[in-house]
């Protein structure tokens, strides 16, 4: 039963992982992030009825509640994968390092491909592709009603666990 389960959450994992490739190929122009929950929320039916297909017999409503939840979590997991590179100075230096030629760079090299400017100049185009808010002509940036919200509940969630800087 342990194999089974090991590759029915594999398979669920690797489903999500090309539909959002194929989404992103797609969509070229949409938000990867946006595109990872959508593609777990909108498939979570299926893997709840996938279940004969995936352990050989049908699930009980505790068994496919299970399934719906865990198909849900790697769809958190591809989530947090996808954005541990982009989001993490040290994993984004190792991957620029990793694709320079002879896998070296300088520090003035490297903070060429990524420095400051572009770490934020990278996370406001996001922040606005994902409708939080708009940056104007003149360079002011402005939250939206979806950036306020999200800004609440975060602050929210720091206060609740005490954390008081973001390093």
């Amino acid at each position: 039963m342990l194999l089974r389960l090991v590759v029915a959450v594999l398979t669920l994992f690797a489903l999500q992982a090309v539909l959002v490739a194929i989404v992103s190929a797609v969509r070229t122009r949409g938000n990867v992030y946006v595109t990872i929950v959508a593609v777990a929320f909108v498939t979570a039916p299926l893997a709840v009825f996938a279940d004969r297909l995936l352990f050989g017999r049908p699930l009980d409503a505790d068994g496919r509640l299970f399934l719906a939840l865990t198909h849900l979590a790697l769809g958190g997991f591809l989530f947090h994968f996808m954005t541990l590179p982009d989001r993490s100075v040290t994993l984004r230096i190792l991957v620029e390092l990793l694709l320079a030629p002879g896998r070296a760079l300088s520090l003035g090299d490297l903070t060429a491909r990524y420095g400051v400017r572009t770490m934020i100049g990278s996370r406001l185009e996001q922040l606005q592709g994902g409708r939080c808010l708009t940056i104007a002509s003149d360079g002011a940036i402005t939250l939206l009603p979806r950036g306020r919200s999200f800004g609440r509940a975060v602050s929210a969630g720091r206060r609740m666990f005490r954390i008081t800087s973001a390093n």
